[in-house]
């Protein structure tokens, strides 16, 4: 007995993630005569609702916590008593009470073993960040289903949890390989392509984002990041645009765009989205130090030495070297 319909042909926000959006890249650089050789600092947004959580939890809702079909089948009353944990662990997972449905599941899974619960259990393991547990239970699931194929995306995700990005990137792309409708997953593999260094196969997976899923948290600013790597600074700038009719209140795109221009020597451009930026977020440091280094290429000095001055008080250490290279 089988509790998911499944086709057998197909199926620091953690640290490594977290670590992908409070990132810098630091692009290939423009440096004027009169201005320092440094290069405009493009950063995603930060966010405490990290945008793969928010996709995941979606996710939940729609498509991981679906309750069980009826049976067809006369079940004996251990199967019947196991269905009905599995259905209210089903329930506690869609709400995002993830605890409360892992102890359902737990004692569905003590009346009869299923892939089917394992695989939820597992992705409810995976919800509360306990990625070990996550992964024994995904594990379990493709020992009495090897068709399984969403258990490759949650031990996947779990081994990327856990920093394991060879293993990540493994299942992932087992995945990917059966299931091409998952924009959750194909953000994850371009952030592992991101780090591995590999810009053009992370562009590719986050043009698939899009397709799949174009209102996916946070994409289009990921996306403009990739092109600005690429140096595809007009392309950068159209993704830029819009992720501020998304998120008008974004500065982080504002920012960014603001970088773009700055590579095509749109200082004007670049001097309004920064301001824009700020003024949305007067914290932001690395606005300050963009904003900065575009005056200082105007002719204000005085302007370029205090903008300096707030993003090494907001916390940009790098500031430091250029208020004592170029402020007196």
């Amino acid at each position: 007995m089988s509790y998911l319909l499944i086709k057998k042909s197909n199926m620091r926000y953690v640290k490594f993630i977290a670590f992908l959006i409070a990132c810098v890249l630091f692009v290939n650089g423009y440096a004027q005569k009169a201005t320092p050789k440094t290069t405009p600092k493009t950063t995603q947004k930060t966010n405490a609702n990290d945008p793969n959580k928010k996709a995941l939890n979606k996710y939940s809702k729609e498509k991981m916590f679906t309750p069980a079909p009826a049976s067809t089948q006369k079940l004996t009353p251990n199967q019947i008593q196991s269905k009905e944990f599995f259905d209210e662990g089903s329930k506690k997972g869609k709400a995002g009470n993830y605890n409360g449905a892992i102890e359902d599941f737990t004692k569905s899974l003590i009346l009869e073993k299923n892939a089917g619960t394992y695989l939820k259990r597992g992705y409810a393991y995976q919800m509360i960040a306990n990625y070990t547990a996550a992964i024994d239970d995904a594990n379990e699931a493709l020992k009495l289903q090897p068709s399984l194929t969403r258990a490759y995306f949650v031990r996947g995700i779990s081994h990327y949890g856990k920093g394991e990005l060879k293993d990540a990137r493994t299942d992932l792309s087992t995945f990917i390989a059966k299931d091409r409708t998952n924009a959750i997953a194909f953000n994850f593999m371009a952030a592992l392509c991101y780090m591995d260094q590999d810009y053009k196969n992370a562009l590719a997976n986050y043009d698939e984002v899009v397709r799949l899923d174009p209102k996916y948290p946070d994409i289009y600013t990921n996306r403009g990041m990739m092109r600005h790597t690429l140096q595809d600074y007009k392309g950068a700038i159209q993704d830029y645009n819009e992720a501020l009719k998304l998120n008008p209140n974004n500065p982080s795109a504002y920012n960014n765009r603001g970088g773009a221009y700055m590579m095509l020597k749109d200082f004007q451009s670049a001097l309004a989205d920064f301001d824009k930026a700020i003024a949305i977020n007067d914290k932001y440091a690395d606005a300050y130090d963009n904003r900065g280094r575009v005056k200082h290429t105007l002719g204000d000095v005085e302007g370029a030495c205090a903008d300096w001055q707030s993003a090494y008080d907001n916390g940009l250490e790098a500031s430091k070297e250029l208020i004592i290279k170029y402020c007196k």
